[in-house]
């Protein structure tokens, strides 16, 4: 399976994110559904617009079965995202590879650590405690 190219060229209107969406299936079927790399260095401001465009490309990735990732991304769109708590949710359904944007810029995300239980911490019962 071959992988496809897709790019969003700016700016982007709330009305043409449904388009934008279709346009992306249509590439991912043509292209065999193998991994997407979606080019968002022409978006020109990280607005609510963006935020919608990059959180749907997803989405539309995910229910189509295909791997996405996203360069070019702006810092200002990766802050928003960050601070929207959207930069976690596309975990597993994107990367949004490291600050700066760039076609090189692209990172895979692993799996968040799993947590160790604390050593040494037990809870004592003390006899002087009125009891509920």
């Amino acid at each position: 399976m071959g992988g496809v190219e897709f790019v969003v060229w700016g700016p982007v209107a709330r009305a043409d994110v449904p388009g934008l969406c279709e346009r992306f299936r249509a590439a991912v079927e043509a292209g065999g559904g193998g991994p997407v790399v979606v080019d968002l260095g022409a978006l020109d401001r990280p607005g609510p617009t963006a935020v919608e465009t990059v959180s749907r490309l997803a989405l539309t990735a995910r229910r189509l079965g295909c791997r996405v990732s996203f360069t070019g991304v702006d810092d200002g769109l990766r802050r928003v995202l960050g601070f929207l708590g959207l930069a976690e949710a596309l975990t597993g359904l994107a990367d949004l590879g490291e600050p700066g944007g760039g076609g090189a810029g692209r990172q895979s995300v692993g799996e968040p650590e799993q947590r160790e239980e604390p050593l040494g911490v037990e809870e004592r019962v003390d006899p002087r405690d009125p009891t509920r």
